[in-house]
């Protein structure tokens, strides 16, 4: 069996056992072959669309029906990705929401939370956003089925929390408005983790929860909200102009639509 043989053969036979991605140094150990044979291999293989690699030394091979665009969705291998790079992560904001049910339009993007900076990616229609926060092995989180495996996602608690710290993540105050309303929330998770959280995201999420009227039980987190005089803007990045909001300490700097 020549070199090209067998390279072409091993592809096919991940895709058969089940297996999205492989490292370099998995590719050397199947093969026998040297580091240099292995770029060149990949190399030829990238150029027919049967892999791609989204980071040095992973590789994601991509099954017949993806070759025309030579890459796979985002969650057929973000985890493999994320654990190749030594980050904890999870699928979040406008990603997150649509797992969940809620998404009145799909997210153009994958966003992902991680605990250290990963540089955004992008191939072809696949476009991968990186949040760095160091906070986020502290926010709550769930395991999702995806196509090849587990992916971590956050809860829905989650997604409100962070949509309403940065609401310029989820399409501004108005569109997070319309996701909070196809998330099913439980209040008791909300008021654990609006003691972990920014003051601030806390005040912006009770405005928004009881703009979206969605019945969440939000007792206790004005008691939160209030702990102190200071007023938050509805939009963090608008104008410091408007009326405040007695009941969370906000500035309703942001017309918050109706849903229609």
């Amino acid at each position: 069996m020549t070199s090209a043989t067998r390279f072409t053969s091993l592809w096919d036979e991940l895709l058969s056992e089940g297996r999205v991605t492989a490292t370099a140094a998995e590719i050397r150990a199947r093969t026998g072959s040297s580091l240099g044979s292995v770029h060149v291999a990949v190399a030829e293989a990238q150029r027919r669309h049967l892999l791609f690699s989204p980071v040095r030394g992973l590789y994601v091979l991509v099954p017949p029906q993806y070759r025309r665009q030579g890459v796979v969705p985002a969650d057929w291998f973000l985890d493999d990705l994320c654990r190749h790079l030594g980050r904890r992560y999870y699928l979040g904001y406008l990603s997150a929401a649509a797992r969940h049910g809620s998404a009145h339009q799909a997210p153009q993007v994958t966003q992902v939370v991680v605990d250290r900076a990963i540089a955004n990616r992008e191939f072809g229609p696949v476009r991968l956003r990186f949040y760095a926060d160091v906070r986020m092995p502290q926010w709550s989180v769930m395991a999702a089925t995806g196509p090849t495996g587990s992916l971590q996602v956050a809860t829905p608690e989650t997604c409100a929390f962070d949509l309403a710290e940065m609401p310029d993540r989820g399409g501004g105050v108005s569109n997070v408005v319309t996701v909070l309303r196809g998330l099913t929330l439980d209040g008791d998770e909300l008021k654990r983790q609006a003691v972990q959280r920014p003051r601030a995201a806390t005040r912006r999420l009770g405005v928004l929860l009881e703009h979206a009227d969605i019945g969440v039980d939000l007792a206790r987190l004005p008691e939160i909200a209030m702990a102190d005089r200071n007023t938050t803007p509805l939009d963090p990045k608008g104008p410091r102009v408007g009326k405040v909001d007695r009941r969370w300490h906000v500035l309703l700097n942001a017309t918050i639509e109706p849903d229609e």
